[in-house]
Parts: structure tokens; C-alpha cells; sequence
């Protein structure tokens, strides 16, 4: 995934590039009148991110990394 976003121009090992894509993705949400989908706030410690994608997202990637070498077949 990090060289497609790589490849299209976008790094993500910059912070603004993050709480750019955060930003965007939540005027989306909001333009296409789903705000309860995502939700972003940028405060002095970066950005805090909420809504049903916010919350789904990181459980998702915690879910992922704590199987993901559990699934690994030898």
C-alpha cells in the first residue's frame, strides 16, 4: 500500500501528509452529509480522529497486526 501512495506522489511517513488525508476524507464525509461516518479535529498534538471509520479502523489494524504471524503457515 505504502508504494501506491508512494508511486501516486504521497508520502506517509510525513505527519501533515496524514492530517491532510484525514482532513480530506472527513470534508468528504461531511460534503456528502455523513458526518457520523468520520470526524477530524487538528489540535497542537495532531490530529484527533472519531466517527464510526475513526473507531473502526485502528481496531481493525489491531486485530490484523496481533494475527497477522499467527496465520503464517511454515
Amino acid at each position: 500500500m505504502n508504494k501506491f501512495f508512494k508511486k501516486i506522489g504521497l508520502d506517509l511517513s510525513q505527519p501533515s501528509t496524514k492530517k491532510g488525508l484525514v482532513l480530506v476524507a472527513s470534508g468528504a464525509a461531511l460534503a456528502t452529509g455523513h458526518p457520523e461516518l468520520i470526524s477530524a479535529s487538528v489540535t497542537g498534538s495532531g490530529v484527533q480522529i472519531g466517527g464510526l471509520i475513526g473507531a473502526t479502523v485502528p481496531l481493525l489494524i489491531g486485530i490484523y497486526e496481533a494475527l497477522r504471524n499467527e496465520l503464517k503457515h511454515d
